[in-house]
């Protein structure tokens, strides 16, 4: 409840709730409510970019020496095209897994501990992020639409393909994934051809960072190396606040992955203490 530009209350399940300040962080799956509620008070917002692209997975003894001396290796490349991949949540003798995102099936991993938990491949994503101009504004959906048409051609899975498949421009089969080097820890992803789902820039930026990647780690540009598809970063929109994350709506704070300002769970604890210290000003 706003009136005269000041934040009154909250109507939360029938009850209000009065208070000079209120903080919105509702997640990142609350950004399309907190977009669709802001709007009628005039908070402008803007909409930030997309990331999309596959899973890698590859034998261990490739990876080797960047997981025993960095675990996770940070790669960003940009590409003859325009675009920038990096490199992203790299699970050493992990598994790949398949992320429920809203409905949409997604490639993630995931790595144990507890290493007779593990695997012998290590797993990583490739992102290329997309970023739009005027006058498409819903990158993710634009996102979504293509990790749905993947769920499609799977029957609601996700894909795998080799990097040589990928190269020779044909679909794989369960029997050249079987014949490969590379054994899948996502035993339910389904062979098919991931160039009928990812845009012509999109797949053309993943491998060329494959080919740049070979520089680091010899042997990732391997036919045997496996794409999963699609993996997606979904980025919130970011609405417009002051230094002291304050709407133009006095007493109004806004904070977290859903509204654009981090990315996971650290930068949104750091986020919630510099509000609260704001407040306490």
């Amino acid at each position: 409840i706003v009136e005269d530009n000041i934040v009154k209350a909250v109507q939360l399940n029938g009850d209000t709730l009065e208070g000079k300040h209120i903080v919105l962080v509702p997640g990142r799956d609350g950004s399309e409510w907190m977009k669709e509620k802001l709007s009628k008070f005039g908070v402008a917002f803007t909409n930030n970019q997309v990331d999309i692209g596959v899973r890698v997975e590859t034998n261990d003894i490739i990876m080797a020496e960047i997981n025993e001396h960095l675990y996770e290796g940070k790669f960003i490349f940009n590409t003859s095209v325009g675009t920038q991949v990096r490199t992203f949540c790299s699970n050493p003798s992990g598994h790949v897994v398949i992320e429920n995102h809203s409905g949409t099936m997604l490639a993630n991993g995931h790595a144990y501990k507890d290493k007779a938990l593990g695997s012998d491949n290590t797993n990583f994503a490739l992102l290329v992020s997309h970023t739009f101009t005027e006058p498409f504004n819903q990158p993710n959906e634009f996102a979504h639409s293509i990790s749905r048409l993947a769920n499609q051609i799977s029957n609601g899975s996700i894909l795998v393909q080799t990097y040589g498949d990928i190269l020779k421009g044909r679909r794989s089969t369960q029997k050249r994934i079987d014949e490969g080097f590379i054994q899948p820890t996502q035993t339910t992803a389904v062979p098919g051809d991931l160039g009928l789902v990812l845009p012509y820039n999109t797949m053309k930026s993943l491998i060329e960072m494959i080919e740049a990647l070979e520089h680091v780690t010899p042997g990732i540009a391997s036919d045997h190396t496996l794409f999963y598809g699609v993996e997606a970063k979904f980025y919130s929109s970011r609405f417009d606040v002051n230094n002291d994350f304050q709407t133009k709506i006095k007493g109004l704070y806004l904070g977290g992955d859903g509204a654009g300002f981090t990315r996971g769970l650290a930068q949104a604890g750091a986020n919630g203490i510099a509000i609260a210290r704001n407040i306490l000003k």
